[in-house]
């Protein structure tokens, strides 16, 4: 029972979070449909946060190993979403401290727009893998035509944003680092997308509850709406960019951090 209680309450401190919001619904929602893990699977989760998405892969039955640099969501990982079946430790995204071919996905949400090396990140990525295994992003791309600079130069300083990305350009990222775009598909397309992801910053300048109120709000009958807009847009622009590529041979050229680690996932 009181764990039970333990996992309500860290729900409800989710929903007063300011990272609570339409546009993460919008972004996490889709990537973890097309996750799809399946019983025993072994899954890297790069940035992984409090282990939130985590908690929530393991109920399917995979095994799931996520790291994350800040402590202190590392500290909530381990006392709210912890089972037998998640793993976390805190470690650099450009050096995993893990053995080759231990994995069959690597996952990251909302990370890569903000690391200084993502072609290193993606070496070790291609490193852990099993052959034939896969990856999957969400990345920052805010290449609407309605998104001028001076929007994007304020998502940079808010977020420490380094740098976007379309699929042309992450197409040839990839395959540099030894992966094959697979498919890939633009989150948050329309215009009323944008409307609601300005109203959803917005709320952070509100009082705590309201906030949360108006944040519930926007994920539950704003993303059934904004479903109902992206239908008649197409799929070349976007706020995020949803990706899948899989791993290929031969090994990508060799990088700095390569190579093996004493860490294990959870077994």
């Amino acid at each position: 029972m009181s764990g039970l209680l333990d996992r309500a309450r860290g729900l409800f401190a989710l929903r007063l979070r300011k990272d609570f919001n339409f546009r993460r619904a919008q972004e996490t929602v889709p990537a973890l449909r097309w996750l799809k893990p399946r019983k025993g699977e072994r899954i890297l989760d790069i940035g992984c946060g409090e282990g939130t998405y985590d908690y929530r892969i393991a109920l399917r039955g995979a095994r799931v190993f996520g790291f994350d640099l800040d402590r202190n969501q590392l500290r909530r990982a381990q006392a709210h979403h912890k089972t037998p079946f998640t793993g976390f430790v805190c470690a650099h995204a450009d050096a995993f401290p893990l053995r080759s071919g231990q994995f069959d996905t690597v996952m990251s949400l909302c990370v890569f727009e903000h690391l200084p090396d993502d072609r290193q990140t993606l070496r070790e990525m291609w490193r852990v893998l099993r052959p034939g295994g896969r990856i999957l992003l969400t990345l920052d791309s805010l290449s609407l035509e309605e998104i001028g600079e001076s929007w994007r130069d304020t998502h940079r300083k808010r977020h420490s944003v380094l740098q976007f990305y379309t699929h042309p350009s992450v197409g040839s990222l990839l395959e540099s680092c030894g992966f094959r775009l697979i498919r890939h598909r633009y989150l948050l397309r329309s215009r009323l997308d944008l409307a609601l992801i300005r109203l959803s910053y917005a709320t952070e300048r509100m009082h705590a509850v309201p906030a949360a109120v108006i944040r519930l709000g926007l994920v539950s009958a704003g993303r059934a709406v904004s479903a109902v807009f992206n239908l008649f847009t197409g799929n070349q622009r976007g706020w995020t960019l949803l990706i899948e590529a899989d791993r290929m041979t031969p090994e990508p050229s060799p990088g700095p951090g390569l190579g093996p680690g004493p860490a294990n996932p959870p077994s």
